[in-house]
């Protein structure tokens, strides 16, 4: 059975690996760090409200 749509695949060879753009792990890492940023600003936030 094969559809035109799939590729044909050999058990025998290992998958490809696709890698991720640099652009791409640039905005993750910008990311994380941003959110990790805010939860410092509420962790302080919290802090202050308390005290």
């Amino acid at each position: 059975m094969s559809d035109q749509f799939l590729p044909d695949s050999n058990p025998d060879e290992p998958p490809e690996q696709v890698r991720a753009p640099f652009s791409f792990k640039l905005m993750i890492a910008l990311t994380v760090a941003y959110l990790g940023w805010r939860l410092v600003q509420g962790i302080v936030w919290v802090v202050e409200r308390l005290s």
